[in-house]
């Protein structure tokens, strides 16, 4: 968000023996991300949805009016459950890149829906995947595009980009707008990135490394290349 509108900022990253010798008792809730003196007065802000949306208000990205903001928080809720997994892990239980990598599929006119589905189901985790990837199709079929809300994104929809973004990496699914039968997807994975301010982010140093996935969920944090992440 803060490179779309262009607005100056500091990344600090710090490994686990900073964040166990003190980094963690100087934020809020003893959690990350927080933002620093989000405030101009020194305070700092805890929780990734508060920090999201706070920014999404400050850089009108979060809808043209009360109406519209309701409904990109719930999709935005719904997307925060889902596809990052509650804030848990980026590769979960309830949305898994690494699990569609090797996934079977049919064509999306036979997969069970979200709404239809219980919160207690046999799915395994490619499947659970595929229902809020099916969910988030059939949303772009509503808006006029290329954006979940038309013609200008929100801060959703960079949200629901990165992810599909990984999901398009060489090493994932490439093709996966084709073998899931998401072409609405496929068109915003496209639209977003060709956006300058994104696709100078994507290509600069700047950009958060990239990580590889594990299929069991865990996160080690091991360096990979990809399409705009260099080989070391």
């Amino acid at each position: 968000m803060l490179e779309e509108a262009q607005v100056p900022y500091e990344v600090e990253v710090f490994g686990f023996k900073d964040w166990e010798e003190g980094v963690k008792e100087t934020t809020p809730q003893g959690k990350c991300p927080v933002l620093r003196d989000y405030d101009g007065q020194g305070n700092d802000l805890g929780q990734e949805g508060a920090i999201t949306r706070f920014l999404a208000g400050e850089l009108g990205l979060d809808g043209k009016d009360s109406m519209e903001r309701a409904h990109i928080d719930s999709l935005y809720c719904l997307w925060f459950s889902t596809m990052r997994n509650n804030g848990v892990s980026h590769d979960g239980k309830e949305f898994s890149v690494a699990s569609l990598v090797d996934a079977n599929c049919s064509e999306r006119e036979g997969r069970p829906t979200y709404q239809e589905t219980f919160r207690l189901n046999e799915l395994d985790k490619a499947g659970r995947s595929l229902l809020i990837l099916d969910y988030f199709e059939e949303q772009l079929g509503k808006s006029e595009g290329p954006y979940l809300m038309g013609a200008q994104p929100c801060y959703l929809d960079f949200g629901l980009f990165y992810i599909l973004f990984e999901l398009s990496e060489p090493s994932n699914v490439p093709d996966f707008a084709s073998k899931f039968d998401l072409p609405l997807l496929g068109e915003f994975v496209k639209a977003v990135e060709a956006r300058p301010q994104i696709n100078s982010y994507l290509k600069s140093a700047r950009r958060m490394p990239r990580y590889q996935r594990d299929k069991s969920g865990l996160s080690l944090y091991t360096y990979v290349e990809g399409k705009w992440s260099p080989a070391l």
